[in-house]
């Protein structure tokens, strides 16, 4: 049942519930049933008790009040404050990176305002700035920006304490005495005002006159612009539908397609997923102009979303027909048993995906037809029900422990066979891509698109390179760096490995997660292959829970043990907000980050180092791709012909 503002079911009634506070600030605590079993009813009941309750707060309130003019004034020295802040760091992201100042002052800008708009709405929670608090709220950033946020409560711990004391000092000087509800309103007040700053800036960034056109004419010497001016939408932008948007986008994109000597911001599969999204809002709406894009279309989407089936376009059978179709035809295969109604829905991770790359698809058309009616993509990002692990999200020191008790480590049966107990250990992507992540805290892919050329010595420490060469992806600039190879590591015979496949010819880490085909990753490859199998063997592994995850391990860990946040992101390959932190700061030296990897805990410490023994030469082939029935080639007859 999806939830009520302050309404609460017992049984099968609802109650109106309202905790409030007064000028003495003691809570007066109103329970009201509302004798209605209908949840319909009982939303609009509810509604109408919450606004009259504000109204009899407001009435009951004595004195301690502010008026218009004193609001506004401090919204407008917090707005003038905040877009000043803004102008500082796009001018030295202009000095210092001239290439991606636009893309890193917008990035900036989107944590601003989505923080500030939680801020404005929710208040500042005692917990602000934990991994839980920026998951839960701000499920509709990146993962990237979720760290921005947690990186800028790392450097201000006290930011909640600091807002309330600026908000006191604004009090004190517009001469208005304190207590706890003028406190409040002035915080919230002054967080609108740099709310305002960033929205404002960002409009800027489309329109440079949208600020400066209502500045007087005195100052600008030019004639009052009194309101904006109806502008006629041309071609393309008139007719353009969601699947030419999306092509045009990423024609108009350099740094998205990339070229012979810079590489791309999006993968291949990014591009596609990119294009999807876009095809499936066409499906659903009709090949209709993308500026006439509303909320009802989205909702629209968003139900279609709900009812197709996870397996949707994985045949062509589905091209031709429209997403409603294919939703009936999904309904009609599992009355006739033919379907598991589990199949029916798309997941949360797939249709926020969806809606991000559609709101960064509409703010482009956006660009180009300000008239475009504006949508509020956050009611689309839902909670992903999976961050409720997030207490579970980091494996502990006796999970690791349990994990690396597996046969692949101790001894399996055959190469075939990992997972089950025998007496020889193999060498591979199976054995080695948990207990990288656990020591260095990389990310899947960057462990699994290794080659040996990034396994590499500096002045007798051995580290591994993340670059975007030898046709490597990185997640963005602050990604590529070398990690240190723990000893833990060495002993186990990592480099002897390393050693074994040069002498074989072989070019990369893990020739055995390659595909013929071409398409997919590395970590898809590895998660499909080990961790789906090792997952059902762990009970404390949750739904979801991934390699990801060894790095909150590593991060917690390091965290715990006080070690310098700048040295932390160097190792995990995060960006830091802040000018001293993020552009003044150097790069922690090699040397000392190979003494921050020695503190994570040894987890493998009980292992016996075995000899190195790689899989069998057809075993590290790529991976055949599947025949157009969905059948795999013999393996014999594979083998065959590649000896041939």
């Amino acid at each position: 049942m999806p939830s009520i503002q302050n309404v609460e079911r017992r049984g099968a009634v609802y109650y109106w519930r309202r905790t409030m506070r007064f000028q003495d600030s003691k809570p007066l605590v109103l329970r009201i049933s509302l004798r209605t079993t209908d949840q319909a009813v009982a939303r609009r009941m509810a509604c109408a008790m919450t606004t009259k309750s504000e109204t009899l707060r407001m009435t009951m309130s004595q004195g301690g009040g502010l008026t218009i003019e004193q609001k506004g004034e401090m919204f407008r020295k917090a707005m003038a404050s905040m877009r000043d802040g803004l102008d500082r760091s796009h001018v030295q992201f202009q000095r210092t990176d001239p290439d991606d100042a636009t893309f890193m002052i917008e990035g900036l800008v989107d944590i601003y305002e989505a923080m500030l708009r939680d801020f404005v709405v929710h208040g500042i929670p005692p917990h602000a700035g934990t991994r839980a608090h920026v998951d839960e709220r701000f499920s509709d950033l990146s993962e990237d920006q979720r760290d921005g946020i947690m990186g800028l409560f790392e450097l201000r711990p006290q930011f909640r304490e600091e807002t309330d004391e600026a908000a006191v000092e604004a009090l004190n000087r517009i001469g208005v005495a304190q207590d706890p509800d003028t406190v409040a309103i002035a915080r919230k007040v002054m967080l609108e005002g740099k709310l305002a700053a960033a929205m404002e800036f960002r409009r800027r960034m489309r329109d440079p006159m949208a600020m400066w056109s209502q500045v007087s004419p005195i100052a600008t010497g030019a004639a009052t612009v009194s309101g904006p001016a109806a502008v006629e939408i041309v071609e393309p932008w008139a007719s353009m539908t969601p699947t030419q948007a999306a092509a045009r986008f990423i024609a108009d994109s350099p740094k998205i397609t990339g070229d012979a000597k810079r590489k791309a911001r999006w993968t291949a599969k990014t591009r596609s997923q990119f294009e999807a999204s876009a095809r499936l809002l066409e499906k659903s709406w009709g090949a209709r102009p993308l500026h006439l894009l509303t909320r009802d279309v989205v909702v629209a989407l968003n139900d279609h979303f709900s009812r197709l089936p996870i397996s949707h376009h994985k045949s062509p059978r589905h091209d031709p027909m429209t997403l409603e179709e294919i939703c009936a035809e999904a309904v009609s295969e599992v009355k006739t048993r033919k379907r598991d109604i589990a199949t029916i829905g798309l997941g949360v991770g797939t249709t926020n995906r969806h809606f991000l790359f559609l709101k960064e698809l509409a703010a482009w058309m956006a660009r180009h037809v300000p008239s475009m009616p504006t949508i509020d993509w956050s009611d689309f990002i839902y909670e992903d029900d999976r961050s409720a692990r997030d207490q579970r999200d980091a494996y502990t020191e006796e999970e690791g422990r349990a994990l690396f008790q597996l046969p692949i480590w101790i001894g399996a049966e055959s190469p075939e066979r990992r997972l089950r107990i025998g007496t020889r250990v193999w060498h591979d992507a199976g054995y080695w891509v948990p207990i990288i992540a656990w020591y260095t805290g990389l990310r899947r892919e960057e462990i699994c698109q290794l080659t040996l050329a990034d396994v590499t010595e500096h002045d007798g420490i051995w580290a591994l390179a993340v670059t975007d060469e030898n046709g490597g992806r990185v997640k963005n600039s602050v990604s590529m760096r070398a990690v240190p190879v723990a000893d833990e590591l060495m002993r186990l015979g990592f480099i002897d490995y390393v050693d074994a496949l040069r002498r074989a010819g072989e070019t990369m880490l893990f020739p055995e997660l390659r595909t013929e085909s071409g398409r997919g990753t590395y970590g898809d490859v590895y998660y499909k292959k080990w961790w789906t199998k090792i997952a059902k063997l762990l009970p404390f592994i949750a739904p979801g829970q991934a390699v990801h995850s060894f790095r909150h391990t590593v991060t917690n860990e390091l965290k715990r043990k006080k070690v310098f946040l700048e040295s932390r992101a160097d190792l995990i390959g995060h960006s830091l907000g802040g000018e001293t932190a993020g552009r003044y700061s150097k790069a922690t030296h090699l040397a000392e980050l190979k003494e921050v990897v020695e503190l994570i805990p040894k987890a493998t410490d009980r292992l016996k180092a075995m000899p190195i023994q790689l899989l069998p030469p057809h075993q590290r082939a790529p991976r055949p791709a599947r025949r157009p029935s969905g059948r795999r080639p013999d393996r014999n007859v594979t083998v065959a012909i590649r000896q041939a």
